[in-house]
């Protein structure tokens, strides 16, 4: 077995889909499965699973430090967001939670869902929830970006959503943003919102076996509430269908979880490079440190290098998609700095 084979079998065990068995006995096996499994920001969920498999002492201290890290600091940023909604609530602004904390809950243990910040939605009344952040809650918000402002409240980055998605680029997600408002309190909403927003990460950057996570544990909770034939409409529509299919074959082969592939195809080279690029990345992702010139050029080799992502998540051309991102950084020049 090798170390990937057994970082899934901790993952299953870790969501209730299998148990754990035959892992590897080698303490060096062990820390390459915890390096690989923190990377990927599934190391918490992991921890009670690698303890019952007999991980090594040396290993497992650290790995029960990571989880208590994580369970420590979900509590924390709970009771930030819970001021935060508390605050715009005394406005008579309603608060919508995005993603971390939204997506942990479908999780056996929702604390070990390890995320970074909160994204916070305000229908439509984003500017008012800034005033109220800036006034009461003493933040200074910034507003680089195309569709959030962001601020720092007592060590924790907010994110203050007036766009599900970034409606400047590509150009699909105006219609696709208008499509999600429409979609605000229906079942289909969780699966559309998370799934676009899955593949926006992978196309620019990339995305890891926590949202592998996600996106199989929200179908083994909401599945009997969502009209999969209504999702796979827009999946179709919007060019989704191969991502999906991938998607399907990795959770299918390697979580033991069945997710939907909306009818799409996907050839077995294309899944290795999904689920290759799930689980290690590609050198083009990572972080470039700086600024200038240098940035400028970095980002443009990786748009390069991401050409094969954005065939599978977009329809759009792209002429289209490059024409769209110029102006988007244009409008926004301090955007080119971002990390997406």
């Amino acid at each position: 077995m090798t170390e990937l084979d057994a970082a899934y079998a901790l993952v299953r065990q870790s969501i209730g889909c299998g148990r754990a068995d035959s892992l590897p006995a080698g303490q060096a096996q062990w820390w390459r499965m915890f390096r690989l499994l923190q990377q990927n920001h599934v190391a918490a969920l992991c921890c009670e699973a690698a303890s019952a498999s007999g991980a090594p002492r040396e290993v497992l201290v650290p790995w029960m430090a990571e989880r208590e890290k994580a369970v420590a600091w979900h509590r924390y940023q709970r009771r930030v967001q819970d001021d935060i909604v508390a605050a715009m609530s005394r406005h008579g602004i309603d608060t919508m939670v995005l993603k971390g904390t939204r997506t942990a809950r479908f999780y056996p243990a929702p604390e070990l869902r390890e995320f970074g910040d909160i994204d916070l939605f305000f229908h439509d009344r984003h500017a008012e929830a800034d005033r109220v952040a800036a006034d009461e809650l003493g933040v200074e918000v910034g507003r680089s970006a195309h569709h959030h402002t962001k601020y720092d409240y007592r060590g924790v980055t907010v994110e203050s959503h007036y766009d599900f998605v970034n409606r400047h680029t590509p150009p699909s997600n105006r219609r696709y943003e208008q499509l999600l408002k429409a979609a605000v309190g229906g079942a289909e909403f969780e699966p559309l919102f998370l799934l676009r927003h899955m593949a926006g990460h992978f196309a620019s950057a990339r995305i890891t076996l926590r949202d592998l996570c996600d996106w199989a544990l929200l179908w083994c909770s909401e599945v009997g509430g969502i009209n999969t034939e209504a999702c796979g409409e827009v999946v179709a529509r919007f060019g989704m269908l191969r991502f999906t299919a991938a998607l399907h074959a990795i959770a299918v082969r390697r979580l033991g979880v069945e997710v939907p592939s909306f009818g799409g195809e996907a050839d077995e080279a294309t899944v290795r490079r999904v689920e290759r690029d799930i689980v290690y990345g590609s050198p083009e992702a990572v972080e470039h440190e700086g600024d200038g010139v240098g940035r400028l050029l970095w980002k443009t080799r990786r748009w390069r290098s991401m050409r094969w992502k954005r065939r599978l998540v977009y329809s759009d051309s792209a002429a289209s998609m490059l024409l769209s991102s110029i102006l988007s950084h244009a409008e926004k020049p301090a955007s080119i700095l971002h990390k997406q």
